[in-house]
Parts: structure tokens; sequence; C-alpha cells
């Protein structure tokens, strides 16, 4: 296994292929979670150190059927109408056209590796493996048992087949951390010695202060101390809990707003309760936000939390601590190994508003705390995760 400092560019060098094909649902402009702005920042590094690779990923509006970005080819091929019916059976066309639009980009290209980026692209790199007898490696970003906790359904036991499928057949599993290591191994029986932990990076220089004005909108009174939350929407993600210890510091006299920044199926779910906590006021719910904003509001904001249940890594809490913003996060998965408790961040048990709020409320109500955490924090990204 390789060290947990190492980098995928690194390992992918070492198996010295020049011409990867890659494969992806997500790569900007389509974000869904973190596999998009993975992908982004590891192709670019790839090509930065001379390999040629070609992302062929998911159509998105506005965006081109074929573009180069620094440095990476990208092709984007069309997607079905069928999210909203069947989402699998969406998944099954988009991998058709993937396989279809490889085999025609073949007429022209060669590729040494193929690498896959989780379960969703699975019966695509699978196929396109046996059929051109290339090595292919998968990065397994998290598993369906993870977000959803429960395997009782027919749709989460069929993405559990392609899931076993694609670790079965990978000549090379990439894993974020090692508590995926130990879930990946345990629940798709994936065998020890070809798993590699290769933390994710952050790109420090993209999440410097410039200077520039503050966005948080009239609702978020400037009066208050900001709190940031940056993820998708959605149950795992401890945004509910998040609400609670908002709701506690109220009562304990704590006048602090909290800002949710991403898109997700519980949106408006979130935004129901609330409007039952009474918490309008002092809540705002951005949805997504570009780069340029996102920057900004990192930098506006006097402390990050992720409430987390379920984390295979936590990218955000590396763009956080590259921001030079304290973070306080759950002890749970990959955040458990990138935060050290008092030193570079604050961590609390997950699931619990009451020891959420305490962790917000020490790192607001101590300076001194917070200084440190964020110098130490920052000097932490820069020394462990680069792409």
């Amino acid at each position: 296994m390789l060290a947990s400092g190492s980098t995928s560019t690194e390992h992918i060098r070492q198996e010295h292929a020049r011409n990867v094909l890659l494969l992806s649902w997500e790569y900007p402009p389509r974000i869904i979670g973190g596999i998009s702005t993975h992908v982004y920042h590891l192709s670019r590094s790839l090509a930065t150190q001379g390999v040629s690779v070609h992302v062929v990923t998911c159509s998105f509006p506005g965006a081109p059927s074929e573009e180069t970005v620094d440095g990476v080819r990208v092709t984007r091929v069309e997607n079905s109408r069928l999210l909203q019916a069947n989402f699998l059976l969406w998944i099954y066309h988009l991998n058709s056209q993937m396989i279809s639009k490889t085999t025609e980009l073949l007429e022209t290209e060669k590729f040494d590796l193929i690498h896959a980026h989780d379960w969703v692209v699975g019966r695509a790199a699978v196929e396109l493996k046996n059929r051109l007898g290339l090595p292919l490696i998968s990065t397994i970003h998290a598993t369906e048992i993870g977000r959803g906790g429960r395997l009782d359904g027919e749709y989460r036991r069929k993405v559990r087949e392609i899931e076993r499928l694609l670790v079965e057949q990978s000549d090379g599993i990439i894993c974020c951390s090692n508590y995926m290591l130990d879930h990946i191994q345990h629940e798709l029986s994936a065998a020890n010695a070809k798993i590699h932990v290769i933390p994710n990076g952050v790109e420090v220089d993209r999440f410097k202060n410039n200077g520039g004005p503050q966005l948080f909108s009239a609702e978020v009174s400037e009066d208050r101390e900001i709190i940031l939350y940056v993820g998708r929407i959605v149950r795992e993600k401890g945004i509910f809990t998040l609400l609670e210890a908002l709701d506690e510091l109220r009562t304990r006299g704590k006048d602090v707003s909290l800002v949710f920044v991403g898109e997700g199926p519980l949106k408006e779910d979130l935004a129901k309760e609330v409007l039952r906590r009474r918490l309008s006021d002092r809540v705002k719910i951005t949805g997504f936000v570009d780069q340029e904003k996102l920057v900004s509001l990192y930098n506006s904001c006097d402390a990050f939390v992720l409430p987390s249940h379920y984390e295979p890594f936590g990218m955000v809490a590396l763009e956080a601590m590259a921001s030079r913003v304290p973070v306080v996060v759950s002890d749970v998965g990959g955040l458990s190994e990138i935060v050290e408790d008092g030193v570079t961040g604050v961590k609390v048990p997950s699931s619990d508003p009451h020891a959420l709020a305490e962790g917000i409320l020490r790192v607001l109500d101590n300076r001194e705390l917070s200084e440190r955490l964020k110098e130490n924090a920052y000097r932490a990204v820069q020394e462990r995760y680069r792409w």
C-alpha cells in the first residue's frame, strides 16, 4: 500500500502510463459532489507532468461536447432525459454512450490505462478493460451502503452489484483515507494488496483572500459571527444536526448566523426545518455558487462546520483550512484523519447537536485558539495535501 502522503499523480507515473482514459460522470461545470473537483485537479496535475489525459464524462447544458481544459482533453457524451424517472436506466444509457464514444476515439488515439471514478461508470470501465485488454484503476470515492446505511431496496442492491464488479475487475483501487480502505475491504471484499490510500489534495493558492467584498446577503446580519457549511444537502452530511446546534446556540444567547452552500435532494426539507425552528432570520441557503464566490465566502466566515455522519474524506474541510478558517468537524471517516483536535481544528462526536454547539463555541469564543488552529491547519494542507 502506498503511504498516505503519496499522490495520485505519483502513483500513475510509477505505472508508466502515458495515455490515460479517465471515466467520470462528474467534471466541471457538472458538479454534484467532490468527484468533479477531484477529477479536474487530478487530470490537470497529470497533464502538467507530461501524461496525456482524455476525460470522457457526461454532458452539461452550455458545456461543449469537446474541449481542452488546462492541457486535458474532455469529451462529453449526451445523457438522456431519464434521470428523474429512473436513475439506474439513465446510468445504463450513460455507460453505453461512454463505451461507444471511447470506441470512436480509439480510431485516432491509444490508451495505456483506464481510470474509473466510482460505480456510476463501472459498467463502461469493466467492459472497456476486457474489450481492450487495458489495466483498470478505480478510485472509490464512497459506497452506496455508506451513503444510505442499508441495502434493503432493489436500487441499492443493483448498485452494490456494480460496486463489487468494479472492485473485482480493477487491477488497482485508490481510496482517499484509511477509513475507506477498511470500508472497501469489509463491504466490497476488496483485496488489501491492490488498495492504495491516496488522500485528496487542495491548491492552496486558489483560496487566498483577494480582499474582495463579503458576499453574504442582507438576510444574514453582518453584525453576527458567520458559520459556513459547504457540501451536498443530504442527510448524511449532518445538516439537520447543524440546525439543532444553531438552535441551541440561539437559546444560549450566542448571536450567530449560518450559511449553507450546496445543492441536494433535501434542500426543500432543510428550508422547511429552518422555518419550523424560526431560524429564518439567521440562516441562508445559497444553493450552488461558483469558485470565485466560494472563495469569498470561505474568507468572510468566522468558522467552517462539517458535521457529517458519513464522510469518506471531506475535501471541503481542506478548502476551509487552505482559506485559514477554523474548522469544526465530526470525528468520523476521513475527517478523523484530516483534523487533529485542538491542533488543526476541533472534532466533535457525530449526530450530537450539543457537542457540535460546544465545538463551535470553542473557536468563536477563544480568539487565541482560533488563530492557532488556522495557522496550524494552513501549514498542514501545504505540507500534506497536494495533487
